[in-house]
């Protein structure tokens, strides 16, 4: 168990103000046991992450994964921690093979988990409650992606379900509207 933990709290639980040189990260860690969980956001460069990682003794290794405009990044932190301070070194890379490192410090500054508020993206956010979406190279139906939706915008995505009417019916299935009846229908020869 973590050295200055309580028995009411772990030594990691709280919310977290993460220097990496110039830039300032938040972090809320959640601490079960020796395995780190939460959650990182920087209002300076507008991205909300997860956080992983684990901690023995005083010692920690956590990484921060978010999205960016240009793919992917990673921030991995390996140090120690004492007395609500975190120090040590930090790795951050990206999907398009930026990457740098340098050292890290962090301090508690408050223990309630609940106080965390995650920074607002500046990435367009993706709607659940919107049928499921495709691209699509191919608009065999004539009508551009922006009619196919109704926004009037341009968009490279298709919603599918203007699309069902290109599917062949499944094999067994009859499609609406087709008379298999006996007149004027092709019987079995046999």
């Amino acid at each position: 168990m973590a050295q200055n933990a309580t028995a009411d709290q772990p030594a990691l639980e709280g919310i977290w103000r993460l220097s990496l040189g110039q830039n300032a990260v938040t972090m809320v860690l959640h601490q079960f046991e020796g395995q780190i969980f939460g959650s990182a956001s920087s209002s300076e460069e507008s991205w909300n992450g997860v956080v992983m990682g684990s901690a023995d003794n005083s010692s920690l290794e956590l990484t921060i994964t978010f999205l960016r405009e240009n793919g992917l990044s990673e921030i991995r932190l390996i140090g120690s921690f004492a007395n609500e301070e975190m120090r040590g070194t930090f790795y951050r890379s990206d999907s398009i093979g930026n990457a740098e490192n340098g050292e890290f410090e962090a301090i508690l500054i408050n223990p309630d988990t609940s106080a965390y508020t995650p920074v607002k993206e500046a990435l367009p956010e993706i709607s659940t409650s919107q049928p499921a979406l495709t691209t699509t190279s191919d608009n065999t139906s004539g009508t551009s992606p922006s009619e196919t939706q109704g926004t009037g915008a341009q968009s490279r995505y298709t919603d599918v379900h203007s699309l069902a009417h290109l599917v062949p019916p499944a094999a067994g299935v009859i499609p609406p509207g087709i008379n298999m009846g006996g007149a004027g229908g092709m019987g079995m020869m046999g």
